[in-house]
């Protein structure tokens, strides 16, 4: 079963303090990765633990890089997840439609494209 955008969020809301929420930025790879499979988590690489999808959290997004950040790695079929700690981001490319930004300081953005961590809904 593939997982939709509201059961992601929802796994993301029961991980994530209130604090951490509202002071950060949720990603969503919304690709199915295999198990086993090379992902590449800022300068590292780890292996997909399960069949399913990556939430990359950006836990201080106006600062600059290295600062703490989480990928959130969901198994399609039992919601299960695996948390790494890292200190860098993914390399987004703006134009991968397969990121999409699904809360921005704990609030649903304007659009799923609204990557800036300055502007519109910002605290």
């Amino acid at each position: 079963m593939e997982l939709d955008k509201t059961t992601v969020l929802k796994i993301i809301r029961d991980i994530l303090t209130s604090a951490q929420l509202k002071s950060s930025l949720v990603f969503w790879d919304k690709r199915v990765h295999e198990e086993g499979e090379e992902m590449r988590i800022g300068v590292q690489t780890t292996s997909m633990p399960f069949r399913g999808t990556m939430v990359f959290v950006d836990l201080a997004p106006r600062s600059n890089w290295a600062h703490p950040c989480l990928y959130v790695f969901i198994d399609c079929d039992t919601h299960d997840t695996q948390i790494i700690t890292a200190s860098f981001p993914p390399a987004l490319d703006a134009a991968d439609e397969n990121y999409i930004i699904m809360l921005r300081y704990g609030k649903t953005p304007p659009h799923e494209r609204y990557f800036s961590a300055f502007g519109e809904n910002e605290p």
